[in-house]
């Protein structure tokens, strides 16, 4: 985890910040995310509910392709 998050923070510059806060949301988001994929599998059904994760490895793969690279640097 270390690792990761300095990797991820590097080059922030100004926006570092924001960027930690971000990372940290996201193990928050690590417990709150399967209790929530339950709810929708116990409401909407199983298959359903795997369209949570979907959405969120959507994000990780925008934020690894375009959000971590800082403005005005090529991608």
């Amino acid at each position: 985890f270390p690792t990761i998050f300095s990797l991820a923070l590097k080059n922030l510059g100004p926006a570092t910040a924001q960027g930690s806060g971000i990372l940290c949301l996201a193990i928050v988001g690590g417990a709150i995310v399967p209790l929530a994929q339950g709810l929708i599998a116990d409401a909407a059904g199983l298959s359903v509910s795997f369209l949570l994760p979907v959405l969120c490895y959507a994000y990780i793969l925008y934020y690894g392709l375009k959000g971590s690279t800082p403005v005005g640097e090529p991608a």
